[in-house]
Formats: C-alpha cells, structure tokens, sequence
C-alpha cells in the first residue's frame, strides 16, 4: 500500500475524515500526478507512525476500494460502526454484509448482548432473522436460564414467534412439564396443556 493511502484509510479510523472525503481523496491519489493529500497530510503525520509502530491500523479498511468507501458512505455508515461490528468477532464480514446488517438496523451492542447471552457465532442471516422476529439477548437469556441451554437460534425465533415466553415456560413447569424441546413447546403453546402427558416428550 503506498504510504498517501495509509495515511487516508488511518485519517478515516481516527475520525479525522468522513468515509466520502476519504474515498474523494483515494480516486484522487488513482489519478495520474494527482498530488491528493496536499495540504492534509500534515495534520496526522506523527498519529500515522505511532499507529503503524504498535501494529494497529485497519488491514480490513486499508483494504477496501474508493467504491466499496464510497458504497458505506451512502448507506451512512462510518468507519466506527465498521471498526465495532468487526470487534465483535464477525471478521469474516465483507463490505456487503456490513451493508445488509446496517440496513436491517443491527448494531454492535445487539451482536455483543446475544454473544454474552450464549449465542455465539452468529450468522449474519441469522443475526436478522433474530432481530427482525424481536428476539433479543434477554429472551435468549431467560430461554436457557429455563433449561432451554440447546435452543438453536432458528427454535428461538420460533418459540419466540408462537408466544413460548418465560412467564409460559414457568406456568407449564409448575404443571409437570418439564425437559421438553423447543418443538414441543411450541405444539404445547399452540394446542394447550389438555390431552397432554406430562411426562412424553418429543425428538
């Protein structure tokens, strides 16, 4: 990478430009004789080296195209939101994700809630899907606090979806239903408790 598009994609990170002056400047830097940090570069020389000394610039941000730049910018999206979507461990995403997950209103607090409520390794379709459907980090939580620990996401948005809530799974607990999987509560939830044994569960 030639030491202008460093200093570019390290202004972006540090806030210093907006994701549209930064992919302005990298379409300039493409042009030829273009001299497109004149007068700009002075103002992060020094916070430019010290990033590069301790290892911490962006390889994922120095890595996209003015297009791809130009593509979060019309989305609104700022180098932050990218920085704190992919701190979450979702350093698999490419720009396109990135996109679909900020059109679909998911920020890094819903990824970091649902990870420390014990779904980890979130798909990014999945990640709509529970969001889209209402289920957040405190339904999850209350699911597995229940025994209900295996739960996919797919069986929670489920169960979420046919109205298995907490208040529910507690009700049918102090009737005798208990270890029951995912699929079952939701056939109690939709056909009620009569004619119901207790005891029989399904696979």
């Amino acid at each position: 990478m030639s030491e202008e598009r460093a200093q570019i994609l390290e202004m972006l990170v540090a806030g210093r430009v907006t994701v549209e002056q930064a992919a302005q400047l990298l379409q300039a830097i493409d042009a030829p004789s273009s001299p497109a940090l004149q007068g700009t570069t002075g103002a992060v020389p020094e916070a430019g080296r010290q990033r590069r000394r301790d290892g911490r610039s962006d390889d994922f941000l120095a890595s996209l195209t003015a297009e791809e730049l130009i593509a979060l910018h019309d989305r609104g999206m700022s180098g932050a939101y990218v920085e704190q979507m992919r701190a979450t461990g979702l350093n698999g995403l490419r720009v396109k994700d990135l996109i679909k997950l900020h059109d679909n209103g998911i920020t890094p607090h819903f990824v970091l809630d649902l990870q420390e409520a014990g779904l980890a390794d979130l798909t990014r379709d999945q990640l709509i899907k529970l969001f889209c459907h209402g289920v957040n980090a405190d339904y999850v939580r209350a699911m597995y606090a229940l025994g209900l620990t295996g739960a996919t996401p797919d069986q929670l948005v489920r169960m979420f979806d046919h109205g298995v809530d907490a208040a529910f799974v507690r009700e049918m607990h102090a009737l005798g239903y208990t270890d029951l999987t995912p699929a079952r509560w939701v056939s109690l939830r939709d056909d009620g408790v009569e004619g119901d044994d207790p005891a029989e569960d399904d696979e």
